[in-house]
């Protein structure tokens, strides 16, 4: 959360982040203490430039409309929520993936550069 929170604090609407929260790992927080959980971290739940989303699917056939665009570009399962960040441009086309536990300079560029470009909106 704390890398997610730095960008909303400097790029605020010109970056969408949008938290997609998934049942597909084990201690999954119950629905109703996601938002809670999101906001001791520092982000808002729904305001310009960052939006807490319904759970959703990342893997399989199921698996939501946002990931499996993302996945045709950057294939691969979902392994954890902080694994799968996928930044997409404002055309709706997916710009890169990278994991908020890897290489957090990798991440940090790949989302100044959506914002350099108007992209806009991450997972």
């Amino acid at each position: 959360y704390a890398q997610m929170k730095r960008w909303h604090d400097e790029f605020g609407p010109k970056l969408e982040i949008l938290l997609f929260p998934s049942d597909e790992w084990r201690q999954e927080l119950p629905t109703e203490e996601i938002p809670h959980a999101v906001q001791s971290h520092g982000l808002p739940i729904d305001a310009p430039g960052c939006h807490l989303m319904d759970k959703v699917s990342t893997n399989g056939p199921k698996a939501n409309e946002v990931f499996k665009i993302a996945k045709i570009s950057y294939p691969g399962d979902i392994t954890w929520n902080f694994d799968g960040a996928f930044v997409f441009g404002a055309d709706g086309s997916p710009m890169g993936k990278f994991s908020l536990r890897g290489d957090l300079a990798y991440a940090d560029r790949l989302v100044r550069r959506a914002v350099a470009t108007t992209a806009i909106g991450m997972q």
